[in-house]
């Protein structure tokens, strides 16, 4: 039985990273790339397995996942393996230690030892053919980029 077109309308909505990388973070996942993320462990945690959530790029709805699984651990925990999960960049540990920190920093909450939320999810719908069409140009561009940033590192 198919499910009717717009069903996911009235599921919760989630985004990743800060508002300048949620399409590309997006289009990670649309590639079937991302498969995780982490955020602060002092925040609430909003999911649960087997929750499904409509990932939305500057405002608007372009997929839905399913959480297949939540935690805690330390950020100084996260392995190479979550990493490649995760999906950004290279899918390094190395990589994702320096764009994690920063983005905490940002935020004002970074220590090694923080607690962090984790969660790894399927993707269950594409809901933007637009960016669909872009995600393998996404991660190329989120390749390269990761490419000149390890390049740089002392």
């Amino acid at each position: 039985m198919s499910q009717p077109s717009e069903w996911w309308r009235s599921l919760p909505t989630t985004s990743f990273g800060s508002s300048h990388l949620e399409e590309r973070l997006a289009g990670l996942i649309i590639a079937g790339r991302k498969r995780a993320t982490v955020w602060n462990g002092l925040e609430d945690n909003p999911t649960k397995p087997g929750m499904n959530w409509v990932v939305t790029a500057n405002g608007r709805p372009v997929a839905v996942i399913e959480t297949l699984s939540v935690g805690q651990c330390r950020f100084d925990a996260i392995d190479a393996d979550f990493a490649l999960e995760e999906g950004e960049g290279d899918c390094g540990l190395a990589y994702w230690r320096i764009v994690h920190r920063a983005f905490f920093e940002k935020e004002g909450s970074f220590s090694p030892n923080m607690m962090l939320w984790w969660e790894k999810f399927r993707l269950v719908e594409v809901l933007d053919a637009d960016l669909a069409a872009k995600s393998e140009a996404m991660v190329a561009l989120d390749e390269a980029d990761a490419a000149k940033l390890l390049a740089n590192q002392p």
